[in-house]
């Protein structure tokens, strides 16, 4: 028999609850004494008979010790009273059970069995309490996998657009630069008049005060045109759609209102770059 199928015999846990012989008892003990996985095992129900028996224990009431004494002079008073009589007579009835009696054993075996039934039931139940927790983990561990798939599926699909938009010689690159007061922004569009797709990407723009944002304008023989809102992360953005424009011969970035507005406001102009032709 393995260690665990004996360990599940469930040969411990009578150990634990004095339930086996004395040739029982000693097989487990030899057993515990050369392997350190049953070892563990039996402690583990010893520990929880003990603990089994100090939850269910009951504290005697105060006033018990009073009757029991009561109770044993009056059985001594019985007993001198008893030893005055004439030990002719007869018995009837004998005057204490049998110490052999099949009675007293069916009692200590039913209490035995009822130990016995309730160490297991607090052995298993704490093995289902830590299978839950093994469970949660597990669970919490996959759904953070899950997550961080998704994040790095979208991740490679940013980076197969990207790819794509590069490579496709219908896409103009347009360079957009500072302007005065501004000498370090720039940024790049990359613009399809043909699809009418817009894209922007190496963002290097400032990180805008609370409550603004950057908006990106076409600029269509002199009308700016709304092109869209740029989602700052810093450098750390990636290439962004933006709304679809026809025709331009230039592109401008002005820092806005969060939200955008319908004209640029020129105070705010940051980069500006032509479309070459």
């Amino acid at each position: 028999m393995t260690n665990e199928e004996y360990i599940a015999s469930g040969m411990l846990e009578l150990y634990a609850a004095g339930g086996l012989t004395q040739a029982e008892r000693e097989e487990v003990e030899l057993r515990a004494a050369t392997s350190t996985e049953i070892r563990a095992a039996l402690d583990e129900a010893c520990a929880a008979m003990e603990a089994y028996a100090r939850l269910h224990s009951v504290q005697p009431a105060p006033a018990l010790k009073n009757r029991i004494l009561a109770s044993m002079q009056q059985h001594d008073a019985i007993n001198a009273n008893a030893e005055e009589i004439d030990s002719d007579l007869v018995q009837m009835y004998p005057a204490e059970v049998d110490e052999g009696s099949p009675y007293k054993w069916m009692f200590a075996a039913s209490i035995a069995l009822f130990l016995l039934s309730g160490l297991v039931s607090f052995h298993f139940y704490n093995k289902w309490q830590q299978a839950e927790e093994r469970l949660a983990v597990a669970m919490a561990s996959e759904q953070r996998f899950a997550q961080n798939l998704e994040v790095v599926s979208l991740k490679a699909q940013q980076q197969e657009q990207a790819l794509a938009v590069l490579r496709d010689p219908a896409f103009k690159t347009v360079k957009l630069v500072g302007v005065e007061g501004h000498p370090d922004a720039n940024m790049r569009v990359y613009w399809n008049p043909q699809r009418q797709q817009v894209y922007v990407d190496l963002v290097n723009l400032p990180q805008p005060p609370a409550g603004k944002q950057y908006q990106l304008w076409a600029l269509d023989n002199g009308k700016p045109v709304d092109a869209g809102m740029i989602a700052y992360r810093g450098t750390n953005l990636s290439m962004q759609q933006m709304k679809a424009i026809g025709s331009a011969q230039a592109f401008a970035v002005t820092l806005e209102p969060a939200g955008g507005s319908k004209n640029p406001t020129l105070e705010q102009l940051m980069v500006m770059g032509k479309v070459e032709s």
